[in-house]
């Protein structure tokens, strides 16, 4: 696999501390590609094989994805112990 970069994703800066675990999440998806943070956002290393757009909508949907994860996660924890009362 070559490393060299095929895509950098800018992300605005209010979504860059959902960058770790969407990348984590991106690694397992595409393990022949290489995800990095960036100081813009996400740089994608790897093969050109791969769809630029889908790519980019892959690394911003992940990373909203993250966002809307730990925002929920409080409430989903009250509806937890509701029912386990």
């Amino acid at each position: 696999m070559s490393s060299s970069p095929i895509l950098n994703v800018p992300v605005n800066s209010e979504f860059h501390s959902f960058i770790p675990a969407a990348i984590l999440r991106m690694r397992y998806i595409y393990p022949e590609l290489e995800f990095g943070a960036t100081e813009q956002g996400v740089a994608v290393n790897g093969t050109s094989e791969f769809d630029a757009t889908r790519l980019e909508r892959e690394v911003i949907y992940q990373v909203y994805r993250e966002k809307i994860f730990q925002q929920t996660l409080p409430m989903r924890k009250g509806l937890y112990e509701m029912l386990a009362r």
